[in-house]
């Protein structure tokens, strides 16, 4: 057997079904991604370290753009399968087949293909929209440091092409959060007239801990579906605002949204680890948790020792002391 220390190799080799694994790479991705735009921009503005505007850190940057676009809209499309692959699962557990498994590797392998390639086809136009242009100085770093001042720098600006930034605007916003969202809000209803099905035919379940399991399934995928539809579909909602009527609320919201954005993910990629009991297990096999659970372990054996101890003294020396008396009053009464 494959033994490891590392937590991540204990997480991924637990990881049997390869849409798990295509989450955990998204999600991680993506924290990845956001942690290096948040130090390059820290670096770049408040530090004004000549380094960070260089055309080779620019272009970094760039493809950091665009990573998180995609990786973003990997998500999505993961989000709206997994929703999918439920509603047929609980339209199949109502059938004769029932116990029979439909999504097989074959066809594991085949919706990821699909969701990547739309990725792919999607974010080619999006990565145009910015551009790496060079300019003389950069103003708020010259006017904090003098000796920027007149140094070329290389920065990050979006697209010369106008209608281009108005179509990835309406392309990104429309694939990415206001059709998932519709898709998700439907198939919501369609999951939960499945399980209004199946408690109807509640009595075709064998084992009770089976439906027990297959509800709680289905509770944590309705609650990342919620989850998914509560974050993105206002985000959409305001860039339509943005592009009807010149709205600048989302460009106010950027960072905020960004950040939610990505709390919404780990929350996410949270739920989908407490809905495996094999990821569940493999976080428990980390060595760290296991350090920690034979510490605290024996800090409170230890302490437990101390007090067992010091009541044991207590109660003897009380013991005696009344037998003490008790003799005392013996002798007392025969005298």
């Amino acid at each position: 057997m494959l033994k490891t220390n590392c937590p991540l190799a204990l997480i991924v080799i637990s990881m049997r079904l390869k849409i798990n694994i295509s989450i955990f790479s998204s999600q991680l991705a993506l924290c990845a991604n956001f942690l290096y735009s948040t130090f390059f921009k820290w670096a770049s503005d408040e530090l004004c370290s000549p380094f960070f505007f260089s055309y080779y850190m620019a272009k970094t940057m760039h493809v950091s753009v665009t990573l998180s676009v995609l990786v973003h809209m990997a998500g999505v499309f993961h989000v709206v399968a997994l929703s999918i692959i439920r509603y047929y699962s609980l339209a199949r557990l109502a059938t004769i087949n029932s116990s029979q498994p439909w999504f097989t590797y074959k066809k594991c392998r085949v919706s990821l293909t699909i969701i990547f390639v739309s990725v792919a086809i999607i974010g080619i136009p999006l990565h145009f929209t910015s551009e790496v242009v060079m300019v003389e100085e950069n103003k708020e770093c010259a006017a904090r440091h003098p000796h920027l001042k007149n140094a070329t720098v290389f920065e990050l600006q979006f697209s010369s092409f106008p209608y281009l930034q108005t179509l990835n605007f309406w392309l990104f916003n429309l694939c990415s959060k206001i059709i998932p969202s519709i898709i998700l809000c439907l198939m919501t209803i369609a999951i939960l007239e499945q399980l209004k099905n199946i408690r109807k035919m509640s009595s075709r379940f064998t084992s009770v801990e089976r439906d027990k399991q297959y509800h709680r399934t289905t509770n944590m995928i309705l609650i990342i579906m919620f989850i998914f539809i509560i974050v993105e579909f206002p985000q959409g909602l305001l860039a339509v605002l943005y592009t009807v009527t010149g709205l600048q609320l989302i460009v106010i919201l950027g960072d905020f949204i960004e950040m939610i954005t990505l709390l919404t993910s780990c929350i996410i990629f949270a739920l989908f680890c407490l809905m495996n009991g094999k990821i569940r297990s493999a976080f428990m096999e980390a060595p760290c948790l296991r350090w920690l659970e034979r510490w605290t372990r024996r800090t409170i054996e230890r302490r437990i020792g101390r007090r067992s101890m010091g009541r044991d003294k207590l109660l003897d020396y009380t013991i005696t002391t009344k037998s003490v008396i008790s003799d005392t009053a013996n002798n007392y009464a025969i005298l």
